[in-house]
């Protein structure tokens, strides 16, 4: 059973990022939304592996391992195990691999590296180095067990079970790298959904570190395709649902169990009469699926099977009853299907069954956790190429197009379960999916968090505003107001594939996925090419990084307020996509800074108090320009006010500490000083703040209590007339969440002084 770090089984329904508000010049943007028309390089094209030349690549990789690992400047402890390997046609080879530190399985320290002619390079889940102070676990395994079945109460999980023994393991999906314990946790979800929820404990606190859901699963309904062809053999004179030609897949008939069920079979090998109480067509729609996913991976990208090694999955329909469900799941290798909630249903759509089927596939290559960002990237990733399949099929009777489940009325809405186009136009009393991504975004289901990957492939495929594809129309609208610029659904569809199977990792979150799509398009059409540029406005349109405008795309700067007497140092981040270095220059900067013509560093000490115009220009080697402007607040220090307005991130159970100098005040400070705290955290009440003095002694500000606000915005009075007004003071924050809530982190926002 694959780990942690590995998504296997989640349902078809159900990081903090700056948001880019600042809009472009309006010269040199295309109003008009057009398709780009780009040719993928022959030499990014997936050279097809047969499965003896895959297993000595695997294997070679293996006894290549420490070398690699050395060559990685891994730690001594460190060891690499390979799990898949990707060979493109220019002889490039991407060869992924999991982690063991001191033998221990390492979870969400995943690498792919990239061997390139000449060069290697790496792609990391996490950039932190892998070390824990021992394996000796001070929390014991039946502890850890017994905190497991506790997180599956809490998410209601009838007859909750442990399968197996906890099992030590290295825990690096927070990017702090932590001793754990594991535990599986079976039942069944209120819905009848079976559950494998896979939890991770601090050995050393027995704090609960992270948790998720393995049974990755989907809601649809049952899809008769007409007559088509369907894979079988003869057995004894008995035709079998076995389809010799792709994996000897099989599909099974559970008889409303939950048991694997048996072999659906015919006797003159014609199967179903496309209505819902013949029980051989939810089997046919499972297997024709199945077929169409496995032939447009194979087709499409080489792929031989979900895990690229020739081996078929077996599906099982006529699942549980009354189950209006579908599911995923890696321990069995297999896809199950209910048959709706009045059981005349089955849940066997295509682009359903091209969904389950890619949750396998991300399984077997970047393994997104199905929990936070990266878990909305995998549930994206199964409505994305699920939906590329229902258009490689272009079945007459599932007529391709940007919906998921279109076809029923599972919420009586008359509507389909998802809009790739518009995702907020879903209607489901559990929540709404995204359109734009925000700083919720993580906390969400990965089935709400998924509409900003589909939003983006849309706009990446079709581009924005109105049209009408296969006689459906469409209107989908872009975060920042202008129009992006499609590239074609088939060269989307090549993005977003090579992305997940060579630069997404276990913990990709959206900035990630941006990175990782757009080395993709470097891969596929250069990185100086239109194609390449819109798919870096598509995930602008979804306020996921900056938009190219006249070739240059830059983050915006920050407009958070200064403070006079206070040295200031911000880097304006730009890239272009023209040959040659760029230069900066700026309007209306606060008085007593400067920006660097050659590295768009500003710097210095603002001198004067105020709202300054602040104008930001950019241009590359051809002489185009980006041109920023913004207001950029400095506050005075006049009348003993002093603040530290930069933030700083809260580590997870420790501290961070924020200086701030004061100048130009006589004697000790005050008995009343007052010190003002902004401060975002998902438990306020168990951040402790302390006031730090240049000769390091403590004044306590807040101490833990028990609030669950999320935001703190308040003063607080202290008194430090025992200490020198002059001088560097820091705020101290320390993170100290009890236990039994999983933690993440915050961020002192700003804070103040005021003698």
């Amino acid at each position: 059973m694959s780990g942690i770090a590995v998504a296997a089984m989640a349902a078809l329904l159900g990081s903090a990022l700056p948001a880019w508000s600042v809009a472009p010049a309006a010269d040199g943007v295309d109003r008009a939304p057009r398709q780009i028309a780009a040719e993928p390089r022959p030499g990014a094209r997936a050279v097809q592996l047969g499965s003896a030349e895959r297993k000595m690549m695997l294997e070679a990789a293996a006894d290549a391992g420490g070398v690699t690992a050395r060559a990685l400047e891994l730690g001594q402890r460190e060891a690499l195990i390979p799990k898949d390997v990707i060979k493109d046609a220019d002889g490039t080879v991407h060869t992924r691999y999991e982690r063991t530190f001191a033998g221990l399985p390492v979870r969400g320290g995943d690498l792919v590296v990239h061997d390139r002619a000449g060069s290697r390079t790496v792609t990391k889940a996490s950039q932190e180095a892998i070390s824990v102070p021992t394996t000796a676990a001070a929390r014991s395994a039946g502890e850890a067990e017994k905190s497991a079945l506790a997180v599956a109460k809490r998410e209601d999980t009838r007859g909750a079970a442990s399968q197996g023994q906890s099992q030590l393991v290295v825990w690096a999906g927070d990017g702090d790298a932590k001793l754990a314990w594991e535990n599986v946790v079976i039942g069944v979800r209120e819905d009848g959904t079976p559950s494998r929820l896979q939890v991770l404990t601090d050995a050393a606190t027995g704090a609960q570190l992270a948790s998720h859901e393995e049974v990755q699963s989907g809601e649809g309904i049952s899809r008769y395709n007409g007559r088509v062809p369907i894979g079988t053999v003869r057995n004894n004179g008995v035709f079998e649902l076995t389809d010799p030609q792709r994996g000897n897949h099989q599909t099974f008939d559970a008889s409303g169990t939950f048991a694997k069920g048996t072999l659906v079979t015919d006797d003159d090998d014609v199967w179903g009469d496309g209505t819902a109480s013949h029980r051989q067509t939810a089997a046919v729609d499972a297997a024709y699926g199945v077929a169409k996913t496995w032939d447009f991976y194979h087709d499409r990208f080489g792929r031989n099977g979900i895990a690229d090694d020739g081996r078929g999955a077996y599906s099982r329909v006529h699942y549980g009853v009354g189950y209006a469900n579908a599911f995923w799941l890696d321990e069995c290798f297999c896809m199950t299907y209910g048959d709706g909630r009045t059981n005349d249903r089955p849940v066997t759509e295509l682009d359903i069954a091209g969904h389950e089927m890619t949750h396998g596939v991300t399984s077997a290559t970047a393994g997104l956790v199905y929990s936070g960002e990266s878990g909305g990237l995998n549930e994206a990733t199964s409505d994305i190429m699920g939906t590329a399949v229902e258009f490689f099929a272009n079945s007459a009777g599932d007529k391709p197009d940007y919906h998921i489940g279109e076809l029923i009325d599972l919420r009586g809405t008359g509507e389909p379960l998802r809009f790739m186009d518009r995702p907020s136009k879903e209607t489901n009393a559990a929540g709404t999916s995204q359109d734009y991504w925000t700083e919720q975004t993580k906390k969400l289901d990965p089935h709400f968090s998924s509409g900003i990957g589909n939003h983006f492939f849309y706009l990446l495929a079709e581009g924005s505003g109105k049209k009408t594809i296969n006689g459906v129309e469409y209107d989908s609208p872009t975060h920042d107001g202008l129009p992006v610029a499609g590239i074609g659904r088939e060269n989307a569809t090549n993005v977003w594939y090579r992305a997940l199977t060579r630069y997404m990792t276990s913990t990709t979150d959206y900035a990630g996925a941006r990175t990782a799509t757009l080395q993709a398009a470097a891969d596929l059409f250069g990185a100086s090419t239109d194609a390449y540029e819109a798919v870096a406005n598509a995930w602008a349109a979804v306020n996921v990084g900056p938009r190219y405008v006249n070739h240059i795309a830059a983050e915006a700067p920050s407009t958070r307020a200064v403070a006079v007497g206070q040295s200031v140092a911000r880097q304006i981040k730009a890239t272009t996509t023209r040959p040659g270095a760029l230069t900066y220059s700026a309007t209306g900067l606060p008085t007593g800074l400067s920006i660097d013509p050659g590295t768009g560093l500003i710097s210095g000490t603002p001198t004067e108090a105020g709202d300054f115009a602040t104008t930001i220009v950019i241009r590359n080697s051809a002489g185009e320009k980006l041109t920023l402007p913004f207001v950029w607040p400095v506050f005075g220090s006049g009348g003993g006010f002093f603040i530290n307005p930069a933030r700083y991130d809260i580590p997870v159970w420790k501290s961070v500490e924020s200086p701030l100098t004061v100048t130009g005040r006589e004697g000790n400070a005050p008995r009343d000083l007052r010190v003002t705290v902004d401060l975002v955290h998902m438990f306020i009440g168990g951040q402790i703040i302390e006031l730090v003095a240049e000769d390091g002694t403590v004044v306590p500000v807040k101490d833990f209590v028990w609030d669950m606000g999320t935001e703190l915005h308040q003063t607080f009075t202290v008194d430090a007339s025992a200490l020198p007004a002059n001088g560097t003071w820091k705020l101290r924050v320390t993170d100290n969440t009890p236990g039994i809530f999983t933690n993440e982190p915050g961020y002192l926002d700003s804070w103040s002084l005021t003698f």
